[in-house]
């Protein structure tokens, strides 16, 4: 009785795995022909997986009514971009809490512009990217084609599991509607930096703009490119040693819609904070800065963490969704001493 109930539990975690696409032949094909843009290499590259909304990036207007405010020649589009290793709920948490916890200008000297893009802000689509290059780390853990199945299974839970006693931020249907949350795609990117990113972000969001609307690519609107990180993420943004022209490339990010949304989460005290922004060098940046409010639910969520606890099958494995769980337990990931 006890084989009996054994195998049933892994045909049981089979029939999980089998509910997400397997995207080895996407990754591969992208890896293969697009590689990793590493410092002026291959041209960066933006590539959907799936979509979530068959008229991404333009939301479902029926479910989510447009806000007469915005401005209609442009697109809002929250990314999260990560190596998803594995994806967790606090990347979840980034992407929600872009669509409904309102936007705070960066701390430090900032202009009314800062004030008024973060009152009126209103994201129209969602992005989760893996990538297929990092700056700083080598790839261990998770193969990218289990990292992007992953992803999907996170992209999911965002998206379709609308049920508001779960983790999620927003309180009923009707918010959830209003957050264009079911507006999302996932894919992946061949370059490390934010500057990159951007640009093929913006490219891919137009061409798809263009197939869905049936119009000509140059009438698409312009393309806001809000990217969600961690305050250590954004230093990083700001470090000359990333850019081969420093400090072109970094207004050149800006410039063509790049934004960013941060978080702190933990180690980092109000101080440093402040005294980072009141830099003069960043002034110029700070009407493009936002800061988000984690829940404090998620603020202590990380890759590396939950890595941990499931070596160890500690409660931190309660940080990733179900289906990313069982997927981690039939496939033994991060079961090895780090």
């Amino acid at each position: 009785m006890q084989q009996a109930r054994k195998h049933a539990d892994i045909e049981a975690l089979r029939m999980m795995e089998c509910d997400t696409p397997v995207y080895d032949d996407f990754v591969r094909g992208f890896v293969d022909a697009h590689g990793a843009a590493r410092d002026g290499g291959a041209e960066p590259v933006v590539r959907l997986a799936h979509k979530y909304c068959e008229t991404w990036p333009e939301p479902r207007r029926a479910d989510a009514q447009q806000d007469t405010q915005q401005d209609a020649g442009t697109l809002r589009v929250a990314v999260m971009d990560s190596s998803f290793n594995p994806p967790h709920y606090c990347h979840g948490a980034y992407m929600e809490c872009m669509g409904i916890i309102e936007l705070l200008p960066a701390s430090g000297e900032r202009g009314s512009q800062s004030r008024e893009e973060a009152r009126l802000l209103g994201i129209d689509a969602y992005l989760m990217l893996l990538g297929s290059a990092n700056a700083d780390k080598e790839q261990t853990g998770a193969t990218l084609e289990q990292r992007m199945r992953m992803v999907d299974m996170l992209a999911t839970t965002v998206v379709r599991d609308t049920t508001a006693d779960t983790w999620h931020l927003w309180k009923c249907r009707d918010q959830f509607d209003a957050t264009n949350l079911h507006n999302m795609a996932i894919g992946m990117v061949n370059t490390p930096r934010f500057v990159d990113k951007c640009k093929a972000v913006a490219r891919v969001v137009r061409e798809e703009w263009a197939a869905t609307s049936g119009r000509d690519i140059a009438d698409a609107p312009r393309v806001l490119s809000y990217f969600a990180m961690g305050w250590d993420t954004l230093i990083r943004v700001f470090d000359p040693k990333y850019y081969a022209d420093y400090p072109r490339e970094l207004d050149e990010f800006f410039a063509d819609g790049g934004r960013i949304a941060y978080a702190c989460r933990v180690g980092f005290p109000d101080k440093d904070v402040d005294e980072f922004f009141a830099r003069p060098a960043l002034a110029a940046h700070l009407p493009y800065i936002f800061e988000l409010t984690l829940p404090k639910r998620v603020q202590h969520i990380s890759s590396s963490n939950v890595r941990m606890a499931v070596r160890d099958s500690t409660q931190g494995v309660r940080d990733i969704p179900p289906r990313i769980l069982e997927f981690v337990n039939s496939t033994q990931l991060y079961r090895k001493k780090l």
